[in-house]
């Protein structure tokens, strides 16, 4: 199956939604490319179900990302900066501060884009083959990364994991699904009792690198909620 791009793009970002949750603080530098001796190592029971009982669930929150996209044909990092919101009854949005201002939208079964000049593209997921697909995966996901349950990520993912002594774990994760690994082939989770960091790793050896900090687990306001459903005036206002 070919990936158009903007599917490619919207696989990529409805994984990354995923995993906004976590107390998280800068994860200390790690060379990506040992992250082979990781996938080497497959979990065993006993260690998905300590890892369980270290995380900690959360229904909502807010924060501040950070990413790192490394491209094979630059020498630096593409760096994005932005904010999100998470609700466990309500979605995920994703939005983008600089270089330039972007937003999306995961709900079930509709992904709403804004543009940078506040325009709102609203897709149905049902359209789309790919996108349907993935869009039935992301909730079972959600509430297992919530919750800490990761015997429901083993049906979907072949999981590695690696423990340090000070409590820092990584955790990769191999797509068993052939769609979800042909957008993503490895995922690599890194953190302590949450999430902290999110790498992404593409089949043409690009990556992008997640950080998450500032982080608010406190409930949403209703400034917060009412931004799940946008209007193009309050999108264009929020763009300028």
């Amino acid at each position: 199956m070919t990936f158009t791009g903007s599917e490619s793009r919207s696989c990529q970002f409805i994984l990354i939604c995923i995993l906004l949750i976590g107390n998280a603080v800068s994860f200390s530098a790690h060379s990506e490319t040992s992250f082979d001796a990781l996938f080497a190592q497959t979990a065993s029971s006993s260690e998905l179900t300590q890892l369980s009982k270290q995380l900690a669930p959360s229904s909502q929150a807010k924060g501040v990302f950070t990413q790192y996209r490394h491209l094979k044909v630059l020498k630096k990092p593409l760096i994005s900066k932005g904010i999100f919101v998470f609700s466990k009854q309500l979605g995920v949005i994703w939005q983008q501060q600089s270089p330039f201002n972007s937003t999306l939208i995961l709900q079930a079964g509709r992904l709403t884009q804004i543009d940078s000049q506040g325009q709102v593209h609203i897709s149905d997921v049902q359209q789309s083959t790919t996108a349907n697909q993935l869009s039935q995966l992301m909730p079972t996901l959600l509430n297992a990364l919530l919750s800490g349950d990761l015997h429901t990520l083993e049906q979907h993912f072949q999981l590695s994991l690696q423990s340090a002594s000070n409590a820092q774990w990584q955790l990769g994760l191999t797509p068993i699904d052939p769609l979800v690994k042909k957008a993503i082939p490895r995922l690599v989770l890194m953190g302590e009792q949450q999430i902290q960091t999110l790498i992404l790793f593409s089949d043409n050896q690009d990556r992008s690198r997640i950080e998450f900090s500032a982080i608010n687990e406190m409930p949403l306001t209703d400034q917060d909620k009412a931004r799940f459903s946008p209007t193009e005036e309050d999108s264009s206002r929020e763009a300028r």
